[in-house]
């Protein structure tokens, strides 16, 4: 699945689990079978977690390191995943 179209998918998941809280719910308690129903799958053995992140909690994922050397355009790719909301300052 590319990027773009996964990013679509995810923000309708968003959206409908915003206006839906038992979608909310199964989409916390079973996020694979939940998201493989919207068209978002991953390799068989990939766990999935979702967290539900508020203003005390900043989730982070840390990257494998990548095997050989990374272009700067690759570099800049890896660089730019970086998303988060948070109130405060760093």
């Amino acid at each position: 699945m590319q990027q773009q179209d996964f990013q679509k998918k995810w923000a309708k998941v968003i959206a409908k689990a915003w206006s839906d809280p038992a979608y909310k719910k199964k989409l916390l308690e079973n996020p694979e079978a939940t998201l493989a129903a919207e068209g978002i799958t991953f390799p068989k053995g990939t766990q999935v977690q979702i967290h539900k992140q508020d203003d005390k909690i900043v989730h982070l994922n840390f990257p494998d390191k990548p095997e050989g050397e990374l272009s700067e355009e690759k570099l800049l790719k890896v660089a730019a995943g970086f998303c988060c909301k948070f109130g405060g300052s760093w």
